[in-house]
């Protein structure tokens, strides 16, 4: 069985996950966490960061590399547009995220605010967190907010909403929200977002490790019912 190396609270991983359940592929999660990899970790993952995936033919990390393989591997529910320049919207919308809002929400926002406090005995660095919150995020969010038209960034549901939702829910467990006044266009896609089967199915099962954490802002499950 395909398996998937990682922990489901990370948006990248639940990102992959995600894709696994919209296309009905079963597979196994082996829970891996970055900071305390076990022996032998970066043959699977050179680059230390999860996920990373085994599968019979093949090995492979990195969240986007997973989910082509996916893709084109396995039938099921399309991950991708087909239409050429949706296609493309889809794949930017998917970059603009895990290039550009990525790292200031896990590493400037989540990373201090819980991890580094609570499992690396660091000080949350408050200026990073400011800078963060106060000069990197926002226009992000705001190109976010401008470029969503419809339902979803493409014509229909895909790897760009997927990566869109999956980062926003870690956004929430840093303590932060999508406010309804400020980003209407996104609250509203995000709420629509998590009530795809694919992302319920995913949420029941990350909902308890994410509470074993501690220090998680859970209040988005708690709306969502998990």
């Amino acid at each position: 069985m395909l398996q998937i190396f990682g922990v489901p609270f990370s948006a990248h991983t639940r990102k992959v996950l995600v894709a696994l359940h919209l296309k009905a592929i079963p597979f196994e999660l082996v829970p891996v966490v970055p900071l305390t990899p076990p022996s032998g970790w970066l043959e699977l993952s050179p680059l230390g960061l999860i996920p990373a995936m085994r599968a019979d033919d093949c090995t492979l990390a990195d969240s986007s590399v997973i989910c082509q393989y996916l893709e084109r591997r396995h039938g099921g529910r399309p991950l991708y547009p087909a239409d050429a320049v949706q296609l493309a919207r889809a794949l930017w919308i998917e970059e603009y995220v895990d290039g550009g809002l990525a790292p200031h929400v896990l590493k400037g926002l989540l990373m201090q605010r819980v991890f580094a406090p609570r499992f690396l005995q660091q000080a949350t660095d408050e200026a990073l967190v400011r800078r963060s919150l106060g000069e990197m995020i926002p226009p992000r969010l705001a190109y976010l907010e401008a470029a969503l038209a419809g339902d979803w960034f493409t014509r229909e549901f895909s790897i760009g909403d997927i990566t869109v939702a999956s980062m926003l829910i870690n956004y929430h467990y840093a303590g932060e929200q999508i406010d309804m006044h400020t980003h209407p266009k996104l609250h509203r896609f995000l709420r629509r977002a998590l009530q795809q089967p694919c992302f319920g199915e995913a949420l029941a099962r990350e909902a308890p490790a994410a509470a074993d954490v501690g220090g998680l802002d859970l209040r988005l499950l708690r709306e969502l019912g998990h």
